[in-house]
């Protein structure tokens, strides 16, 4: 997945105060937008890091197939504007 895709959703996500939700090739895991401290993106991983500091996450972009802005968990389906790349 392209960097400026993902630049585009961390923005859309903190913007709205939404979740993002990443599938990449291993797992699926879900940022929760109150809970993180800071999210970066390097030149070929993005790195978030949690608010009490005992979680540092990285995952490469070539791996990232989805990103999605998640903004109200109470209800699962039709909320979600999502981000995806085809695997090369």
């Amino acid at each position: 997945m392209e960097k400026r895709l993902i630049e585009k959703v961390i923005d859309e996500a903190k913007n709205g105060g939404a979740n993002l939700v990443i599938w990449d090739r291993r797992d699926t895991f879900t940022v929760e937008s109150d809970d993180v401290k800071e999210i970066a993106t390097n030149d070929d991983h993005l790195r978030v890091t949690m608010q009490d500091g005992k979680a540092v996450v990285y995952v490469e972009y070539d791996y990232i197939y989805k990103l999605v802005v998640e903004k109200d968990r109470s209800v699962r389906a039709g909320v979600r504007a999502g981000f995806g790349a085809a695997g090369s």
